[in-house]
């Protein structure tokens, strides 16, 4: 082998090493013709109004450690790959629509979302849900993007008895106040059409002028920075996306964390957009690897 080859061959060595992903991302785990890997859709209740959910189950009797996924607004980009990963390394998986999103009953609010977490939270802690799941109420883990990860951030910040905390691309609405404020009526037309223009047919009881409206007005009710002291009890992962705007980059939420119990956080950027299109193994593969590292967190054996 000559010089060239022998450094070509120690650069595709070291790469491969480098981008090495968790065998869940890539292979499927035995199957169990006892008890397979199933999902469930079901219906949660939050605040007298039904929320339409899955449940994605591991194979085995479990009782499997838990991870609740939430996705953003309006919702497109589900994360579904990245839940089947975690069902492949062990995790029940629990997504949601909120209520008034995506056929859920009801109509769509911010602080209703945030509603609506902990109404899945206090549903997979259940005990009778979770006998039925085969879920262990001991070992849950709250993840989210976009606009979930706000949600879940809320939830984590409300409830010790969380395991961990995943913000994915977390969405700080707070940021979005000082730019939409200063908007002429025009200016916010603009905004609608080109920043929300994705919502109809998938939020009920918002368009996307009242959407730019409420931020513009109340927008500093949902600041992402202020689950600090809530968070700070927490293992937190977050993982930004480094072309995503600021009002996605945790700007806030970061120093906060880093002041609190920063042996606990761990952040990571990625170079890509806000829905991971093209980055979507190399999330999967940090999400795994802060699951597995979590402690009293791993799937059992």
């Amino acid at each position: 082998m000559n010089l060239f080859s022998s450094l070509l061959f120690s650069l595709l060595a070291s790469t491969s090493a480098a981008i090495a992903a968790p065998v869940a991302i890539a292979q499927d785990p035995p199957a169990d013709s006892t008890t397979p890997a199933s999902s469930s859709a079901l219906r949660i209740a939050s605040h007298g109004e039904q929320m339409n959910a899955l449940v994605y189950r591991p194979a085995g009797n479990g009782p499997h450690p838990v991870a609740i996924l939430f996705h953003g607004f309006p919702g497109n980009e589900q994360n579904l790959d990245l839940a089947q990963a975690m069902r492949r390394a062990g995790w029940a998986v629990v997504t949601l629509h909120y209520r008034g999103s995506w056929g859920s009953e009801g109509k769509f609010t911010f602080d209703g979302a945030v509603e609506d977490g902990m109404a899945v939270l206090e549903w997979v802690e259940d005990a009778k849900n979770s006998e039925r799941m085969h879920f262990d109420r001991k070992r849950i883990v709250v993840a989210g993007h976009s606009m979930g990860g706000y949600v879940a951030a809320e939830v984590c910040a409300a409830h010790a008895e969380v395991v961990g905390c995943a913000l994915i691309a977390p969405w700080d609405l707070s940021m979005d106040k000082p730019l939409l404020a200063k908007q002429t009526s025009a200016e916010r037309d603009r905004t609608a059409a080109t920043e929300f223009d994705d919502i109809d047919g998938r939020i009920s009881g918002m368009t996307a002028r009242s959407v730019v409206e409420t931020l513009a007005d109340h927008g500093d009710r949902w600041s992402l920075a202020k689950s600090a002291p809530g968070l700070a009890r927490h293992p937190t992962l977050i993982v930004l996306a480094g072309r995503d705007g600021d009002d996605c980059k945790a700007l806030q939420l970061v120093p906060a964390l880093k002041t609190r119990k920063p042996e606990a956080l761990k952040v990571e950027t990625i170079d890509t957009d806000h829905a991971f299109n093209d980055h979507r193994i190399a999330l999967e593969t940090l999400v795994l690897d802060w699951l597995a590292a979590l402690p009293h967190a791993s799937a059992p054996h």
